[in-house]
C-alpha cells in the first residue's frame, strides 16, 4: 500500500459549529484490489458451504450467499480508493478521537462519538 494521502474534512452534529477532522485515504493497487475482492467474496462462499448442511434451507442460503460474495467482491475489486484513519474532534462534546469509519471511501459519511454518543456527519473539504 502507498502512503496514505491525508484529506482535510469537517464533522457536523445538529445544532453545533462544524470542527476540523483528518482523513487518510490510501490507493490500493490492482493486485491489493483484487485479493479484497477475494476475501470479500470467500467469506460468504465459505458461509454458503456450511449452510449446504442446513436441510430445507439450504435452497435457499446457498445460492443466495455465492450471490452475495459475487457481489461483495466486485464491489472491494472496483473501490480504489480506502478510508486508513479518521480523526478529528467532536463538535458537540469537543472530545478528540481516532473514529471508527468503514473502509468505504466517500465523500459524506455518518460517524458516532463514543464520548457523548450523538450521530455526526463528515463532509471532506475539495480535493485538489
Amino acid at each position: 500500500m502507498i502512503e496514505p494521502e491525508v484529506l482535510a474534512a469537517s464533522l457536523t452534529a445538529f445544532g453545533s459549529m462544524p470542527s476540523h477532522a483528518e482523513v487518510s485515504v490510501a490507493r490500493l493497487t490492482p493486485g491489493q484490489r483484487l485479493a479484497r475482492g477475494f476475501r470479500g467474496a470467500g467469506t460468504f462462499w465459505a458461509i454458503a458451504g456450511a449452510c449446504i448442511f442446513i436441510p430445507g434451507l439450504h435452497f435457499v442460503l446457498v445460492p443466495g450467499f455465492l450471490l452475495i460474495g459475487i457481489v461483495t467482491g466486485v464491489m472491494r475489486v472496483r473501490d480504489a480508493e480506502t478510508v486508513v484513519r479518521v480523526h478529528g474532534v467532536c463538535p458537540r462534546c469537543k472530545f478528540e478521537q481516532d473514529f471508527t469509519a468503514g473502509n468505504r471511501f466517500a465523500p459524506t459519511w455518518r460517524l458516532d462519538c463514543r464520548a457523548c454518543h450523538n450521530h455526526l456527519e463528515l463532509a471532506l473539504s475539495d480535493r485538489a
